[in-house]
């Protein structure tokens, strides 16, 4: 009959603890410690509903940090160091807003056709993961970034569009590209999601190896 993982795992606790007292080692506690992922990082500790959904991931290993050099005091630290962040790399946000721009612009103006609209989503929807993907500062940051961008540059360039058009909107310039921007509001909420859930997704998956390797190192005892 084939052995049960319990047992196993009993047994290979058996053997290392006995390696431990042939060796003067009272405790094996540090090296349990040392080996095993933390709560937080492995997302094993019990949480509520979205903790279980998405399981905390650990920060990525090797980056600097973001605020070196921020000096600010004042009374809102939190978003001057986010301006403060996408100062410091504006290539990822602004390349993932252009490219969201360029995805509704194909979903609201372009041909009816069922092949274009889905990949326009898929740009739009790709480009603002993407952001918080490489925005690993501050994800959530970087996707907002992205959103506010897309949404003023899709309003100014529908906007003129229109008024060049001949066609009256009804509305002075104004507030057509006021308007247009209401529109695309909630992109703002959207942006700042799926910015946080690239990073996630990022931090998830670089911790994957480490993981593995904590595995073997267990199983190899």
């Amino acid at each position: 009959m084939p052995e049960r993982p319990s047992q196993a795992r009993s047994r290979a606790e058996a053997r290392r603890r006995a390696r431990y007292r042939a060796q003067g080692r009272e405790s094996d506690a540090p090296d349990d410690e040392e080996d095993e992922p933390s709560a937080s990082s492995s997302g094993g500790a019990p949480g509520g509903f979205l903790s279980r959904i998405f399981p905390p991931a650990p920060p990525l290993p090797g980056k600097p940090d973001p605020l070196a050099g921020f000096t600010y005091r004042g009374p809102l630290p939190g978003l001057v160091s986010g301006f403060y962040i996408l100062a410091r790399w504006p290539r990822w946000w602004v390349l993932a807003g252009v490219l969201w721009v360029v995805g509704e612009i194909l979903a609201r103006i372009g041909p009816a056709n069922a092949a274009i609209a889905t990949l326009a989503s898929v740009i739009s929807f790709a480009a603002l993961i993407g952001a918080g993907w490489f925005g690993w500062a501050r994800p959530w940051a970087f996707g907002l970034g992205a959103a506010v961008l897309g949404v003023i540059l899709f309003s100014a360039i529908v906007g003129t569009a229109i008024l060049q058009s001949g066609v009256d909107p009804g509305v002075s310039g104004p507030a057509l590209y006021l308007g247009l921007a209401s529109q695309e509001s909630f992109q703002l909420f959207f942006g700042a999601l799926a910015g946080w859930y690239g990073g996630y997704l990022r931090r998830r998956l670089a911790a994957q190896p480490q993981r593995a390797r904590s595995n073997r190192r267990r199983s190899s005892r």
